[in-house]
């Protein structure tokens, strides 16, 4: 038990950290702080500075990989795998973060803030819904991050280890990248879904060791055999 928290407690740290910084941003959003004006500015330059058709065909199909329906898809494949294998725990939990961080805690939050997109003119998609925070950004952050904190914590070797946290990141900015260059996003959005999706895996997998041995051993006591644990 002490090496689960011990496991847990840097996690729960780095979510709480995160956490805090996405509150801060969201209420200088909801309030309009002139920073988040010169953030989003500063960015939707860069960003789109050159914009150009055969770049957009590509992006709007690969921001697809990002939207809650793809994310929803591939949850239930891998819950599914994971009960197959009866990992039941770990299908449980990586099913219940997805399902309640990156989907029902995201359409909480836009209705909270109830930011508008930006000008519709400026569109390169059809987009409906409130714009903060962006739920491309918070279901890919949950979903690739999670999937990757948990691959970092199952592999054995350092290299290993690095690919994998930089391919998860590298598709997480990427989404973030596409809704901010397909114009219907903010940067403080993607910036706000990703903050949001990192308190939500840090936390989740914090408490995903404080509580992992006690619901295996209640799944075995129920006679289901858990193999989320090797024992």
């Amino acid at each position: 038990m002490e090496t689960n928290r011990k496991k847990a407690m840097p996690l729960l740290v780095v979510g709480g950290f995160a956490l805090l910084l996405f509150i801060i941003e969201a209420f200088s959003v909801a309030s309009e702080k002139s920073w988040v004006a010169k953030f989003d500015l500063s960015w939707i330059e860069r960003i789109r500075g050159s914009i150009h058709a055969s770049a957009t065909t590509m992006i709007d199909f690969l921001t697809n990989f990002g939207s809650a329906e793809y994310i929803i898809v591939m949850t239930i494949i891998v819950v599914i795998v994971l009960f197959v294998l009866r990992k039941f725990v770990v299908g449980l939990w990586f099913g219940g973060t997805i399902l309640f961080c990156g989907v029902v805690m995201n359409y909480l939050l836009k209705h909270f803030v109830e930011r508008s997109r930006p000008p519709q003119k400026n569109w390169l998609i059809d987009e409906s819904g409130f714009s903060f925070p962006s739920g491309h950004a918070t279901a890919t952050t949950v979903f690739y991050g999670l999937a990757a904190l948990f691959l970092i914590f199952t592999v054995r070797k350092m290299w290993q280890k690095i690919v994998v946290g930089a391919l998860g990141l590298a598709m997480i900015f990427f989404i973030m990248y596409s809704r901010v260059y397909l114009g219907v996003h903010y940067p403080t959005d993607v910036l706000g879904g990703f903050l949001f999706g990192i308190a939500s895996i840090f936390i989740s997998s914090g408490v995903y060791f404080l509580v992992r041995k006690p619901l295996h051993q209640l799944l075995r006591k129920w006679r289901i055999n858990d193999k989320s644990i090797v024992e």
